[in-house]
């Protein structure tokens, strides 16, 4: 099915509730267990926000749109509807298209850098 996938988790320093997780490969059904765990490990490590730089994925699919969903519901307080908790960033012009055909960038907001992205956390 794709392409291996590979997650890093970047850690900030003197930001410790933040945690960027760096993706690259195919984000598909392969792949989107291993994003939701990612995303429940660094909530229960205490990250209130999570920032998926998406500039190594080449290929998104349903499975991996539903999984950026999963980790927007982990995320995200029960009640609500955009907590500004998950944000995106450096997707590749196809993977862009998908995300905003899908309506995954109204809950995920997408960014052109790592650190615009991180500045907007909390604001």
């Amino acid at each position: 099915m794709g392409v291996e996938f590979d997650l890093t988790r970047v850690i900030l320093q003197g930001k410790p509730n933040i945690a960027v997780l760096r993706l690259s490969g195919w984000l598909d059904a392969l792949s989107e267990n291993s994003l939701v765990e990612a995303v429940k490990k660094v909530r229960n490590e205490g990250a209130e926000y999570v920032l998926l730089d998406l500039s190594g994925v080449d290929t998104i699919t349903s499975a991996g749109i539903r999984g950026i969903q999963k980790s927007f519901g982990i995320l995200t307080p029960k009640g609500e509807t955009a907590s500004g908790r998950l944000k995106l960033c450096n997707a590749a012009p196809q993977v862009y298209e998908v995300l905003s055909i899908t309506g995954v960038l109204l809950s995920a907001p997408m960014y052109e850098s790592p650190d615009i992205a991180i500045d907007s956390f909390g604001k």
